[in-house]
């Protein structure tokens, strides 16, 4: 989940004063971190469907995923449209 309702991707995202910064409603983000030689994962959208969608991607189209960070839109993860954002 996002920095509003998770405090771990808050950190992870330097805890925000608008945690909604950086997110566009009906889209969500997958993100990686490196620190200390660990990695982690942020799946977030917008609202909680935005995050499903994103967290289905992962889940079935994990392939089709590259660089360290993506832009999913879409209601659903099999027509979900991928954007790069680097």
């Amino acid at each position: 989940g996002g920095p509003c309702t998770n405090t771990i991707a808050a950190e992870l995202l330097e805890n925000p004063t608008d945690c909604t910064t950086g997110f566009t409603e009906d889209k969500a983000r997958i993100k990686l971190f490196e620190n200390d030689n660990k990695i982690a994962m942020l799946i977030a959208g917008y609202s909680a469907d935005e995050t499903r969608v994103a967290g289905s991607v992962v889940a079935n189209r994990w392939t089709e995923l590259s660089g360290k960070e993506v832009e999913i839109s879409g209601d659903n993860y099999v027509d979900a449209v991928i954007s790069n954002v680097e």
